[in-house]
C-alpha cells in the first residue's frame, strides 16, 4: 500500500539523522529507492543519486536536520492544520521535502532524485559531491514558503573567532550565580530581520549592566545557523549584592569558583557591543541584503571561542562583511579563521522557472518569484552546471531551526499538487 506524504514523513523522523550522523537515514533511502526500482548511487560525502532512464527533472532535497531540544525523538502534534514536535525541532525542514520525493518514487514516476547530506551544517554534501545530474532541469525542495518559487539566495561564510584568556584567583566571600539567558531562537537567515532577541547577546548585556559582576565562564548558543535560544555564565557578586531581575536572564545560586576570567567583562563587553543582525536591507527583493549572527560562545578557564555566521545577497559584499567582521575581533585579540563558504545565486528567470510558476498560479493564483536570505544548495549546483536550469519550492514551514518549528499541512498538499505537474508537464515533451 502507498503512503500519502504525511505517513512517509512520519516514517522519516522515527529515524535519527542530526546533522554529522545521518547513516541510518542514507542507509533507509538507498533502500527504499532500490525497493522502487531505481538505479541508486552515492558518493563518499554521503550524498544519494537516484536515477530514472526517462526523467527529466531532478528532485532535489537534503536529508540532515538541525536537532534542537528532544530531537532526534521527535514527537509529534497536530494543531489547526499545523503539524509541530513536542520540545523539539520538527525537521520538516527539509524532511518534507525527502517525503515528497518519496512519494513519487513509491509511483515509479519518471524522475531523478538527489538526496545531499549534512547541508544545515555548511552545504557539505553540495559542496563536495561526486555524482552526476543527468537531467536538464533541477527542482530544489527546500523553500518554505507557499505560493513562492524560489530563483535567487544569499551566499554565507562562517567565521570563528579565539583566543586564550587568563584566571586569577576569586577574591574571598561574595556570592556566586548561574545566570541563564533565553531567546525565542530561529533560522539565521529566514528570521534574521524578525527583531527576535540573541540570547548570548541578552547574558552578555546583563553582565555588562552588573559593573561589579565577575565572570567564571560563560556558553550559549546551540548552532552556527540557529540564532541563540539560551546562554548561561557562572559569575561572582561582591557580599551583599544581588543580580537585578531581568525579564530574559534569571540567576540562581551557585557553587563557589577558585578563580574568575581576567578578561571576562571585556569579553562580555565585545559580545554586547557586535552588530548581530541585519546590517542591510535589499528594497527590490525586499528581504535583508547583508546579515550577521552571533551564534555560539564558548569560554572557559583556558579559551573563549565565538562562531558567527555571515550572509549576503552579493559575493562581493560577503566578502566585505567577513573581512570587516574579523578585523573588528582581532583588534580585540582574537585570532579569526573562516570556514563553510558558499555562493549567493544570482536571481534569473528562465524556461524552467517559467514551467514552474505556471503550474503554482493554476493551484494559488498569486503565485510568484522570490529569492531568500538563507542559504540554498542551488548555488552551488548553479555554479557547478553553468547549463543546468534550477528553482526551488516548498511548503510553509515557520520558525526551523528552533523547537517552534511547525509546517502547514494544506501547503504540503498543493506544493505536491504542483511538483506532480511539473514532472507531468516536462514527461510529456
Amino acid at each position: 500500500m502507498k503512503k500519502s506524504v504525511i505517513e512517509l514523513f512520519e516514517d522519516l523522523i522515527k529515524i535519527p539523522h542530526c546533522s554529522g550522523e545521518t547513516h541510518e537515514m542514507r542507509r533507509y533511502l538507498v533502500r527504499f529507492a532500490r525497493e522502487c526500482g531505481y538505479e541508486v548511487a552515492t558518493d563518499s560525502v554521503g550524498n544519494i543519486g537516484v536515477y530514472h532512464p526517462d526523467a527529466r527533472v531532478t528532485l532535489q532535497s537534503h536529508y540532515d536536520m538541525v536537532c534542537i531540544g528532544r530531537a532526534p525523538a521527535v514527537e509529534t502534534v497536530i494543531e489547526g492544520g499545523w503539524m509541530r514536535a513536542v520540545g523539539s525541532s520538527l525537521g520538516a525542514d527539509n524532511g518534507m521535502g525527502i517525503a515528497m520525493t518519496l512519494k513519487l518514487l513509491q509511483q515509479r514516476a519518471p524522475i531523478d532524485a538527489l538526496f545531499t547530506n549534512d547541508e544545515e551544517i555548511g552545504l557539505i554534501g553540495a559542496g563536495a559531491m561526486e555524482l552526476a545530474i543527468r537531467t536538464p532541469y533541477l527542482l530544489n525542495l527546500d523553500s518554505e514558503e507557499l505560493g513562492k518559487v524560489y530563483i535567487g539566495c544569499a551566499g554565507g561564510e562562517d567565521l570563528f573567532a579565539s583566543r586564550a584568556v587568563e584566571t586569577v584567583g576569586a577574591p574571598e566571600g561574595g556570592a556566586w550565580y548561574r545566570l541563564v539567558a533565553t531567546a525565542p531562537g530561529g533560522h539565521s537567515g529566514v528570521n534574521i530581520a524578525d527583531g527576535l532577541p540573541n540570547a548570548v547577546s541578552e547574558l552578555a548585556r546583563f553582565i555588562v549592566e552588573h559593573e561589579e559582576m565577575e565572570v567564571a565562564s560563560m556558553r550559549g548558543g546551540e548552532r552556527i545557523n540557529a540564532i541563540p535560544r539560551r546562554a548561561e555564565a557562572v559569575v561572582r557578586m561582591p557580599e551583599g549584592r544581588v543580580p537585578a531581575a531581568s525579564a530574559s536572564v534569571t540567576a540562581e545560586p551557585a557553587w563557589a569558583r577558585s578563580r574568575i576570567v581576567k578578561e571576562g567583562r571585556a569579553i562580555a563587553r565585545e559580545l554586547f557591543g557586535f552588530a548581530h543582525g541585519v546590517r542591510a536591507w535589499n528594497r527590490e527583493l525586499d528581504l535583508p541584503q547583508n546579515s550577521i549572527n552571533l551564534a555560539t560562545v564558548a569560554m572557559d578557564a583556558v579559551r573563549c571561542e565565538i562562531a558567527l555566521s555571515a550572509r549576503s545577497m552579493a559575493n562581493d559584499e560577503l566578502a566585505r562583511l567577513v573581512e570587516q567582521t574579523a578585523a573588528g575581533w582581532e583588534a580585540c585579540g582574537f585570532e579569526c579563521r573562516r570556514e563553510g563558504k558558499y555562493p549567493a545565486w544570482k536571481p534569473e528567470v528562465n524556461d524552467f522557472s517559467e514551467k514552474v510558476l505556471a503550474a503554482y498560479k493554476k493551484a494559488v493564483p498569486e503565485a510568484s518569484y522570490a529569492a531568500i536570505h538563507a542559504g540554498l544548495e542551488c548555488a552551488l549546483f548553479a555554479e557547478r552546471f553553468p547549463g543546468l536550469k534550477i528553482a526551488s519550492v516548498g511548503p510553509t514551514i515557520l520558525d526551523p531551526h528552533s523547537d517552534r518549528e511547525r509546517v502547514d499541512l494544506a501547503s504540503v498538499e498543493t506544493v505536491m499538487a504542483v511538483i506532480e505537474a511539473v514532472v507531468a508537464d516536462l514527461s510529456a515533451l
